[in-house]
């Protein structure tokens, strides 16, 4: 049997047939961390280093696990040496995705069909290297040859937005690229909240001394992104809560953390549950879809995030008390207020899958004819994964819409991502294929074909328009 061929991960005869109708779709990547910069300066890559392991925390865990000294994954050591570190960890990757990846990357976009190995990797390097320079690889190339019809970044509220306007102007690049608002800064635990406030101040000119000036602040920051073409907000939270508080407890909590004072678990749940409120109701005011991704535990191993920072593999599933109770007061206070905007829910805990889509479905209620206005987003970060897709995707059609799923999502700072979309596809549709052997739908292709072509693309494209 082989791997990697036509067939992989199409486990039954209906998936073949289901997947004929969507491999040849384009893609609405609608959350991803890709620099705008590096889209329009549009450098051809020299190294397959650059392009494959720089800033990629997914392989750097993977190849602490497999004993490689920290040198050869974000150290000083040569491209070739870290290159030939992968090498010898992704051949012993069986099981995990980046085995699955990394083989769709390499012979999708290199048309290389052999395995990588620790015994053929320099001579791969060496022809990989050769590929990027004789096909003039380059961000626009990959985006173009994986038929991109739109990106949406993650950008710093205070973020000029310089380089997608300069996108948005080119002629003969048809992409969209989008920013998408972050203010993660904005929240009072985050270590750069009181710098954020003091920039937020030179960049608006408002004086913030309150917690009603500090909205009206990002309130002048939403309005810019939506003239820059913005869709989307995103938000990443440790835990869901709901903890209401007075104006004048949100200016004292406001005061107290620009003087220093670190915040009380109660003082940030307060400002988390106010900001996120009005945030939301901005959110709605702009038609941005607001995308919440929860449940990561941040930051594990100290001395490896003093040393290189953020975003570095040692971030782990966290867990919460009460999260369907929290989530329902939330939900149904931002009807009451009619600040309820488009939302999708990432939820990083699988045990908590079942109960995030139960509760979602209790606010699908809208007048605008919106296609389950409150999506469970795909599996994210430690459920991007086979499993972790099929358990996501469980949970969705049992409780909710499954038709209206707005489908998989790149979230990824590489531009050799777009394969992922491939992978959730031919995932997608041996999940809906089973149904058919099963004998638990109809075996009709049109409509069920008509079902993975709108959650492959078109339900996304739809849920993003204003």
């Amino acid at each position: 049997m082989a791997f990697n061929d036509s067939s992989f991960m199409l486990k039954n005869q209906p998936a073949h047939q289901l997947y004929d109708q969507i491999k040849h779709l384009p893609i609405y990547d609608f959350h991803c961390h890709l620099d705008p910069k590096e889209i329009y300066e549009d450098k051809v890559y020299e190294d397959i280093v650059d392009l494959w392991l720089g800033g990629d925390h997914y392989k750097w865990r993977l190849m602490r696990a497999n004993g490689i000294p920290e040198e050869e994954i974000t150290g000083s050591a040569s491209k070739l040496t870290k290159f030939k570190a992968w090498a010898k960890t992704v051949s012993r990757a069986y099981g995990n995705p980046l085995y699955h990846w990394s083989h769709l990357e390499l012979k999708q976009v290199f048309g290389v069909t052999e395995l990588l190995t620790e015994e053929n990797a320099e001579e791969l390097y060496e022809r990989l290297n050769r590929f990027l320079k004789d096909e003039k690889v380059s961000p626009r190339k990959l985006i173009r040859d994986s038929k991109v019809t739109f990106i949406g970044t993650t950008d710093h509220p205070l973020d000029d937005l310089e380089w997608h306007k300069r996108l948005s102007e080119e002629e003969g690049f048809d992409t969209i690229v989008a920013p998408t608002f972050r203010p993660d800064e904005a929240f009072v635990e985050h270590r750069n909240f009181g710098d954020f406030v003091r920039r937020l101040e030179e960049k608006t000119g408002f004086s913030i001394s309150d917690f009603d000036s500090f909205v009206a602040g990002l309130a002048d920051r939403v309005a810019y992104f939506a003239q820059v073409g913005c869709l989307a907000s995103d938000i990443s939270f440790t835990e869901i809560c709901f903890e209401p508080a007075s104006k004048e407890e949100l200016d004292e909590i406001l005061q107290a953390t620009r003087e220093g004072k670190i915040p009380s678990l109660v003082a940030v749940r307060k400002w988390q549950t106010g900001l996120f409120r009005e945030l939301c109701r901005l959110y709605k005011q702009h038609g941005f879809v607001t995308q919440v991704h929860f449940g990561a535990l941040r930051n594990n191993h100290t001395a490896l995030f003093q040393r290189l920072g953020v975003d570095i593999g040692v971030d782990s599933i966290g867990d919460q008390t009460a999260l369907t109770s929290h989530l329902n007061k939330l939900l149904d206070d931002l009807v009451e207020r009619d600040w309820l905007p488009k939302m999708i829910w990432y939820n990083l805990n699988p045990t908590y899958n079942i109960a995030l889509a139960n509760t979602l479905a209790n606010f699908q209620a809208n007048e605008k004819g919106i296609r389950s206005q409150l999506q469970f987003g795909a599996g994210w970060w430690f459920n991007d994964t086979k499993l972790g897709m099929i358990d996501q995707m469980n949970a969705y059609a049992e409780q909710g819409l499954f038709a209206n799923f707005v489908g998989m999502l790149t979230d990824s700072r590489s531009f050799l991502s777009y394969q992922r979309h491939d992978y959730f596809r031919r995932i997608l549709a041996s999940y809906v294929g089973q149904w058919i052997v099963d004998e638990e739908v109809p075996e009709d292709y049109q409509a069920l074909g008509k079902v993975v072509q709108e959650i492959s693309y078109f339900n996304a494209q739809k849920f993003f328009e204003k």
